[in-house]
């Protein structure tokens, strides 16, 4: 039953804006498939020769905050920028088809290191892997130092990477072939952490299924999180992430049989639109539009916007020069989308985009971590249940793009201010009508939003009051719903505004007004089957309505008997109890009620033997 109850500190921007810069060019060279290489250091992509890889699927490559290549993998052996494999580069637990086999994230802090992350192949049982590589060995062409330490068991194909919150530390995520688990670890200027977030409820999936195959991406800002699962229906996944929490949440599935064997999967530079590689219907790309709104609506936003003609449409990757580049399996050709923040076919995707003068693209496109290359000013969006009745809560929904923290400000209510994703349980208790204030903030920026006169509190309904005569209960009528209650239990029927009582106890009527705010009022005490004033043989009480003072006579109770008389407002509540000492007159008394406000009350009578009452009128 419901009742009416009456940022980011400067030094941690500037960490966040450092890292932010310093990470700019790390993703401008590319070495991927069998021999292929791209150089983006002068804006526009030309080949990158020397390049010795052969893999099938998943790569990664990493270069300085020059834009000069410092390594690459398959995840099974790494090369220097020479070329070279490291001394101690080979034999790593990556596969030749795993999806995402491997993954450089630089550790956070002063220190020389990077991280390379292994994912398995499946059915290989191996668990997901990292390796430390120094770069101050070997003259600067670095030295895995620390090799093949499972991080955790039975994880799918799958890895990637996105900045916590604070701008420093970088999540790995993965996800698990045991069911509908994703994993996520923070990595700090002190390691890796052994103690993953563990988030449920997405595909479930046994080891040695397609779901196992498929990318796994983190939108620029990292607040959303998308997975291709390589089965009969696809799907996609997309889940909001919480780059504070390491959590995610809110699961949409993606699913038609238009895409079978998903595969690659990429969020525009802006965050606001999602792409989808498949190629079990055809070579076909589709465009999920992330603003439409409800879960439905995105879902139902799907749009083709490209079909490729070289290969089965595999990886999709987020390139420097802001456009999302597609490997078509064993095709030199990549295609690319140069407006992917667009709408639809305002994406415009050229299916030939680039052609390499040798090599050939397969599966894989480098893995690199989400926002590496710029992460776009965030947009401020967010919506609530806003017409409410005084003394209740709302719960705040935050569709923001690219938000990493968040200031919310509340006028009017309790709590006045939050630091939360999505605040709960605000309360808002006096009428009227307040503003909401959202700051939506990342490391490029922040956006905010001020919608006034957003929250409604209704006025509070009338009040209410319970008076009895006889067995019938009466409650202020007005209002457009009643319920009784009996002891507290909902009496099923008692719907109207007045109740015959059945037996003795207390009862309580919760009034509903055209608002749907509800109001209670509570009598204590009711005796059934008492006998009410005003017939021949009873007392009489008289002016009625009453002005100063009434008069009651022919009590009748025995000499020395002690009588009590009360008044009860409409509310059930007492006024001073008058009491008759024994050894008075009982047959007449004048009653003085001057000092009461004016409206309706009931008058009882106690005489230990029996229990009276009746309604007057104070005037």
């Amino acid at each position: 039953m419901k009742k009416i109850y009456f940022l980011f500190s400067l030094i941690v921007l500037q960490l966040a804006v450092s890292e932010q810069t310093h990470a700019q060019k790390e993703g401008n060279i590319w070495c991927f498939g069998d021999g292929a290489g791209l150089d983006f250091n002068s804006g526009s992509p030309v080949f990158f020769p020397g390049v010795v890889m052969n893999q099938w699927e998943g790569v990664s490559s990493i270069a300085n905050a020059n834009g000069q290549l410092l390594f690459y993998s398959d995840g099974i052996t790494v090369w220097n920028r020479n070329h070279q494999v490291m001394p101690n580069g080979s034999g790593l637990t990556g596969g030749v088809s795993s999806t995402q086999s491997a993954l450089f994230v630089k550790q956070p802090g002063a220190n020389p290191n990077y991280y390379l992350f292994a994912a398995p192949e499946e059915l290989t049982n191996n668990p997901l892997n990292y390796s430390v590589i120094d770069t101050t060995l070997q003259g600067g062409l670095g030295d895995v130092t620390i090799k093949n330490i499972a991080l955790y068991p039975l994880c799918d194909e799958r890895v990637s990477a996105c900045m916590h919150s604070n701008g420093v530390d970088v999540w790995i995520i993965s996800t698990t072939h045991c069911g509908d688990t994703i994993v996520a670890f923070l990595l700090t200027s002190a390691g890796i952490s052994g103690v993953p977030v563990v988030s449920y409820n997405g595909v479930s999936h046994l080891q040695g299924g397609n779901n196992q195959i498929g990318y796994l991406k983190t939108s620029p800002s990292g607040n959303h999180l998308a997975i291709a699962y390589y089965d009969a229906l696809g799907p996609y996944e997309l889940y909001d992430f919480d780059v504070a929490t390491g959590a995610a949440s809110n699961e949409l599935t993606l699913d038609s049989s238009a895409y079978a064997n998903a595969y690659g999967v990429e969020f525009s530079p802006d965050g606001t639109r999602l792409y989808g590689a498949s190629h079990g219907a055809g070579y076909l790309v589709f465009q999920f539009d992330l603003t439409a709104g409800s879960p439905a609506a995105i879902k139902n936003s799907a749009t083709l916007v490209a079909t490729a003609s070289h290969g089965y449409a595999a990886e999709l990757q987020l390139a420097p020069d802001g456009k999302i580049y597609l490997s078509q399996w064993t095709s030199n050709v990549l295609g690319r989308f140069d407006n992917p923040n667009g709408l639809g076919l305002a994406s415009s995707y050229d299916d030939n985009a680039f052609v390499l003068p040798s090599g050939t693209t397969n599966g894989g496109l480098p893995n690199l971590r989400g926002g590496i290359f710029f992460q776009s000013a965030p947009i401020a969006i967010f919506t609530a249940p806003n017409h409410i009745c005084p003394g209740t809560c709302t719960n705040f929904n935050n569709l923001s793009i690219n938000g990493t923290s968040f200031l919310w400000t509340f006028a009017g209510a309790s709590p006045s201010t939050s630091v939360d994703v999505n605040p709960q349980n605000i309360c808002y208790n006096t009428p009227g009508t307040y503003p909401v204030s959202l700051i939506a903030m990342n490391s490029n920026g922040s956006d905010t939003i001020t919608l006034n006169n957003y929250i409604t509190v209704y006025p509070y309904p009338a009040p209410q009051g319970i008076a009895q005569n006889g067995d019938t209960l009466f409650a202020n009528p007005g209002a457009v719903t009643y319920q009784w209650y009996y002891e507290g239990n909902l009496i099923p029927g008692a719907t109207d505004y007045f109740y015959v009582a059945l037996g003795s106890g207390s009862f309580n009527v919760v009034a509903t007004d055209a608002n749907g705010c509800e109001v209670e009022a509570v009598i204590f005490d009711v005796i059934a089957g008492i006998e009410s004033l005003g017939n021949s043989h009873s007392p009489i009480i008289y002016p009625n309505p009453v002005t100063d003072q009434f008069i009651i006579q022919n009590l009748k109770v025995k000499r020395g008997t002690a009588v009590e008389i009360s008044i009860f407002n409409v509310l059930g509540e007492v006024v001073p109890a008058i009491h008759l000492p024994s050894g008075l007159s009982h047959q007449s008394s004048v009653i003085d009620v001057s000092n009461l406000i004016k409206g309706m009350y009931w008058l009882e009578i106690n005489s230990g033997e029996k229990i009276l009452r009746s309604k007057f009128i104070k005037q």
